[in-house]
This record gives C-alpha cells, sequence and structure tokens, in this order.
C-alpha cells in the first residue's frame, strides 16, 4: 500500500516501507549538518517539518546542531504557548491490552478488572461532557489490543 500521511486508512499512513525508509533516511543523513541546517532554518520560520526532518533533528550528532536544535524548540514552544503550563484531559476509550506493564492498570494479566470499550456514541457522549466542563484538549488513552483497539476504532 502506498503511504498517504493525510489517509484516515491505518495502513496508508502508518506504512512499514515508509518506516524503514525514514530509518534508511536518518542513517545517511546523522551526520550531515549542511542538511540539518537547512532543516533548523525551515523550522525557524515555524512552517512545520515532515516526519524524516524531525526524527533527522533528533538523532544529530553534533553537538552544536543538538544545542541549535533545542534552542529553537525552546524558542517556537515559548512563541506558541508563552510561559503556561498545558494540560490535557484523559479521554478513556478501552482497557483490552495484550501488554505486561507494571505500571498500568490495563495489563494482560490483571484479572480483576472489568474489561470495557466505549461505542462511538458513548465516545461523543464524553467528548461533549468534558468540552462541557471546559477542556480543549484530550489525550486518547487505550490499552494496546490488535481485536478490540484497531487504528480504524480510534481514528
Amino acid at each position: 500500500m502506498k503511504y498517504d500521511k493525510y489517509s484516515a486508512n491505518a495502513e496508508e499512513f502508518i506504512n512499514h516501507q515508509e518506516i524503514l525508509d525514514t530509518i534508511a533516511y536518518v542513517e545517511a543523513n546523522r551526520s550531515n549538518k549542511e542538511l540539518q541546517r537547512a532543516i533548523l532554518a525551515k523550522g525557524a520560520m515555524a512552517k512545520g517539518l515532515d516526519h524524516r526532518e524531525a526524527a533527522l533533528l533528533l538523532v544529530a550528532t553534533d553537538e552544536d546542531i543538538r544545542r541549535e536544535t533545542a534552542e529553537l524548540a525552546g524558542r517556537l514552544k515559548d512563541r506558541f504557548y508563552g510561559r503556561r503550563v498545558v494540560l490535557f484531559a484523559p479521554l478513556y476509550l478501552s482497557n483490552y491490552c495484550v501488554n505486561g506493564c507494571t505500571y498500568c492498570p490495563y495489563h494482560l494479566k490483571n484479572k480483576v478488572i472489568p474489561r470495557r470499550k466505549l461505542t462511538q456514541e458513548e465516545i461523543r457522549q464524553e467528548v461533549i461532557a468534558l468540552q462541557d466542563m471546559g477542556h480543549k484538549r484530550l489525550a486518547l488513552e487505550a490499552g494496546e489490543h490488535p481485536l478490540h483497539n484497531t487504528m480504524e476504532y480510534l481514528l
């Protein structure tokens, strides 16, 4: 399937070959300071970076590039958000999970919690309730389960 970052189809915007190609791009350019500085200049215009550009800056090996990236990120954060803390209200969609993370109550070995997955109508009602309480930003929360929590369900 062809990679399409704008698609609502999970297999098109989360594409295995695109992930491999991005890793190869980053590895090939990890020490390319000229390219990294061009990406930083683009970032300074606050027009957005694509996933490859962001990934390349995250793994840069040059200390000056790493420092410049951190400084630019700080300036852009202050420009867009100021000196405020932004909070997200959790929207719990499903607690079905196949993992064993010890810090999370959704883990597979937890046999005492009832498992539940919200319907689309229940999600709509929860979003309206959170909005009515004044929340503007939501953090979607769900366990990882290939049958109950498909990408299409989350979308």
